[in-house]
């Protein structure tokens, strides 16, 4: 009887605990999860011209040319997608969309069939009386650029300060005759003092001949 009276005690204990359960752990895919790793690869200019591109991918936007048959090493996101572009900044057309099969790989823009926008250019500003053009890094390495600008009817100057990405662009629009200087860190002193340093000779004088034009940054 005292046995009968003790299995029903411990019965009744069993009943109140909560059960204890074990969860098998989940392998999530890595898609799931938004991965952002990066491949190495080379890219190599197939179509036999001068051309302009941009990538876009996650964490990643820029442009830049490549010469023709030019091959350049690229650390992209994987799911990164090269377009065609004609100013580095929009996109015409897709190229290809990087995969975790390309690392190691050598990928290629295409050949001339492929590129339908060619003959497209950066169109002018829609600001009337400004001309739009396109600095280009030509360095694997990025670059810092200090650009002072002296407007036509203007007292005083314009400093732009910026980081040009590797082999990236960076579009402006100024006025027909701007003088633009690319400044050291002195010419900055200078300028930030209120003083001019357009005495000298200009890496630019804006003109209309400029409007679509890619300017290398050797």
């Amino acid at each position: 009887m005292k046995i009968r009276r003790l299995f029903v005690v411990l019965s009744l204990l069993m009943a109140a605990s909560p059960a204890t359960s074990f969860t098998q752990p989940v392998n999530v895919p890595v898609a799931a999860l938004g991965s952002t790793d990066r491949i190495s690869f080379m890219l190599k200019n197939t179509l036999g011209y001068h051309r302009m591109f941009r990538v876009e991918g996650p964490g990643i936007a820029y442009g830049f040319t490549m010469n023709r048959r030019e091959t350049v090493p690229c650390s992209w996101p994987v799911g990164s997608k090269l377009y065609f572009s004609s100013d580095g900044e929009t996109t015409k057309g897709l190229i290809l969309t990087v995969t975790e099969a390309d690392a190691g790989k050598t990928l290629t823009t295409g050949d001339v069939t492929t590129d339908k926008t060619r003959n497209e250019q950066p169109t002018a500003s829609a600001t009337p009386n400004r001309i739009t053009f396109v600095l280009h890094n030509t360095s694997l390495l990025p670059r810092k650029i200090a650009l002072i600008s002296y407007e036509p009817g203007e007292r005083g100057n314009g400093t732009n300060i910026f980081t040009i990405l590797p082999k990236g662009n960076k579009k402006f629009s100024f006025p027909a005759d701007t003088k633009l200087y690319l400044a050291n860190d002195d010419d900055v002193s200078i300028v930030m003092s209120g003083k001019r340093i357009d005495s000298g000779l200009p890496f630019l004088v804006v003109k209309k001949e400029d409007a679509g034009r890619i300017i290398d940054l050797d």
